[in-house]
């Protein structure tokens, strides 16, 4: 949960350097001494920390493993990389940043993420004086509390071409946007993230290395479907044990979660997967198949939309291809 009290971004990555230091057993008496910061001040930006996700357990201060090695090796001025790598991955500011986007100003951005999140912050204030200070501590915002990036006009009805697509989508920022658009925010709070981090690099690594894309992809698809059937199939089901695309979509077909036409795209879709990215030589000719840029966008494409049409039948019955 975001608190009332306002610490500055740059007193919460001294915070967070002192944790690195001094262990995560570590009490805030002592990080208070260390960082020379109020009691009130570290505690809460352990706050913060955790609700980014920088941070983990309840009763130690242990430092994700994707932001430990960046705490030791960045110097003091830099440290907003740190923030910057978290609020990509936090679905509240990513709903914010869309929001901007559509040209919303902070104020009206801030009371729409509030009405989303009950548990975030006991006001739309909090909300609104931290995702500023931390968006622009981290390069994402301006002074003025604009995108600091340009986000480029991004196709969202798939009749732009696929060119214009691929221009569109080479930062993260500008990737979760576009998913956040796509599939809606009720789906982006569902998927977990790891299954976003995964649908995000499908895109982001489609030009640089297609067959890691088109991995990326079959990984978050094959997460989110298992996903689905841990929260809506039946409770005798096995998911966890079907291993594989294929298996799991079978089990959702038993518990009635999956129409024809998606079990149709699935085995498409895994085809392409495991040709393209899972697998190495083809069977029959003891040759690898050769990957495109193009092959692997689509990939990303098809794997978004068919979360989105396999979530909405579940969720509201609703047929969407």
């Amino acid at each position: 949960m975001i608190p009332a009290y306002a610490v500055p971004p740059k007193d919460i990555t001294e915070v967070l350097y002192a944790l690195s230091e001094l262990g995560a057993t570590a009490s805030n008496t002592d990080i208070a001494k260390f960082t020379d910061q109020s009691e009130r001040k570290v505690r809460e930006s352990i706050r913060v920390l955790r609700e980014l996700d920088i941070i983990t357990g309840e009763n130690e201060y242990n430092i994700d493993i994707q932001y430990d090695d960046l705490v030791q090796q960045l110097p003091p001025e830099d440290r907003g990389a740190i923030i910057e790598e978290s609020l990509l991955k936090y679905q509240p500011f990513i709903d914010y940043a869309t929001y901007l986007n559509r040209g919303y100003n902070s104020d009206q951005a801030s009371k729409m993420v509030y009405a989303a999140y009950d548990d975030l912050a006991s006001k739309t204030e909090y909300i609104q004086t931290y995702f500023e200070r931390l968006g622009r501590f981290s390069g994402i915002l301006t002074d003025d509390g604009s995108l600091a990036s340009e986000i480029r006009e991004i196709p969202m009805d798939s009749t732009g071409s696929i060119e214009t697509l691929r221009e569109a989508l080479d930062s993260e920022l500008e990737v979760r946007i576009y998913l956040d658009e796509i599939l809606g925010e009720d789906i982006m709070r569902f998927l977990d993230e790891d299954t976003k981090s995964d649908l995000a690099d499908a895109y982001l690594k489609h030009s640089s290395s297609p067959r890691d894309g088109i991995s990326a992809a079959g990984r978050a698809f094959e997460d989110f479907l298992r996903n689905v059937g841990d929260s809506y199939g039946d409770d005798d089901r096995e998911y966890s044990s079907a291993s594989g695309i294929i298996p799991v979509c079978n089990h959702l077909q038993g518990d009635d979660l999956v129409k024809k036409s998606h079990k149709r795209r699935v085995f498409a879709l895994t085809e392409i997967r495991n040709k393209g990215g899972a697998h190495g030589d083809d069977a029959d000719v003891l040759e690898r198949w050769e990957t495109s840029p193009e092959v692997s966008l689509d990939c990303a494409i098809t794997t978004t939309l068919l979360i989105r049409s396999i979530y909405r039948y579940v969720t509201d019955g609703r047929l969407i291809l």
